[in-house]
């Protein structure tokens, strides 16, 4: 994520509301891509910052009404009586506009098709028993269903989301790493279905028509060694194609984001058409930087060869250039 500027110079970031120099409101608007003062620009401030504070964008002047182009497409919110599930909501929102940016940026398509029978992006952020004992859901399952990404709030949670993690051996578990890797599902419907890629599809992650429940079941009744050798990113991606897809997904746009902070910082400088040899030379430096403050790895993963071809072949459906 790269840094914007205020009008009086002072450097803003994109979760910003307010100008730490001079005070004045700002704003991240959508239609320019840029952050926005927004008694200069003339831009209304979007209801859910205003009444929630979970919200930073602004709605962009051909737009009317009260939210955002982000939270207007939130179809459902956990219960905002109660101060918690407002900080839930918070969290998951801020995910949510951080994988949006990356959408917008590289011109992917969220809107209804009616045409092609694509639907439009839309989020569900749902609580179950493990965070309100009193709602009827005992477990909410964080999925996508035909355009709509369904999000359990206890990701929001710090303590439960780590806990989940280690039950699942995952090396990875944020609210922004579910948002990319379920916009992974909307994206293979939207992107690969049926296209000139599916082909390619098949070759590089498998037959996505596989029967889903039952390779899940497969793979918690008895979860596989992680092979990185055998071209998984992941321990998940060797459940089934569509989750290997899904997880490559979403690394991707974890890098080209964390490339863009970088860039942005000066902290690497050649050319964008060398993203992979930019990306393996920073997040090495990521990891130093991490072990030497004592913390985890920030990147632990390792990019094989054959995993390197999928996240090319990535690239190149998000940048809706023909399969080669």
């Amino acid at each position: 994520m790269k840094t914007f500027k205020c009008v009086c110079g002072q450097i803003i970031y994109f979760d910003n509301t307010h100008c730490l120099n001079c005070g004045e409101r700002v704003g991240f608007d959508p239609a320019s891509m840029d952050m926005v003062n927004t008694d200069l620009s003339g831009h209304q401030v979007c209801h859910n910052s205003l009444k929630y504070n979970v919200c930073n964008w602004v709605i962009e002047k051909n737009e009317s009404g009260p939210l955002c182009k982000s939270c207007r497409i939130t179809h459902i919110t956990p219960n905002l009586s109660t101060i918690e599930n407002i900080k839930r909501w918070r969290i998951l929102e801020s995910a949510k506009r951080r994988l949006l940016y990356s959408l917008l940026k590289l011109n992917l398509p969220i809107a209804a098709d009616p045409v092609n029978k694509h639907p439009a992006l839309g989020f569900e952020f749902l609580e179950d028993q493990s965070t309100n004992p009193l709602v009827a859901e005992e477990y909410v399952r964080t999925g996508h269903t035909m355009g709509v990404i369904t999000i359990n709030t206890s990701e929001a949670d710090d303590v439960q989301r780590e806990i989940t993690r280690s039950l699942m051996k995952e090396a990875y578990r944020t609210p922004l790493g579910h948002c990319r890797h379920e916009s992974g599902h909307y994206f293979y419907d939207r992107l690969i279905k049926n296209s000139e890629y599916q082909s390619s599809f098949v070759e590089l992650f498998g037959d996505a028509e596989l029967d889903y429940e039952a390779a899940l079941a497969d793979y918690y009744s008895n979860p596989p060694r992680h092979q990185p050798e055998a071209g998984y990113i992941s321990l998940y991606a060797h459940s089934h194609p569509l989750e290997d897809w899904a997880e490559c997904w979403a690394h991707y746009l974890h890098i080209i984001d964390t490339l863009e902070t970088a860039r942005n910082a000066n902290i690497i400088d050649s050319q964008e058409d060398d993203w992979i040899h930019d990306w393996l030379r920073l997040s090495v430096i990521l990891n130093e930087l991490n072990s030497s403050m004592g913390q985890s790895f920030a990147y632990p993963f390792v990019l094989t060869q054959r995993v390197i071809i999928k996240l090319r072949f990535i690239h190149q459906v998000a940048g809706q250039l023909p399969p080669s």
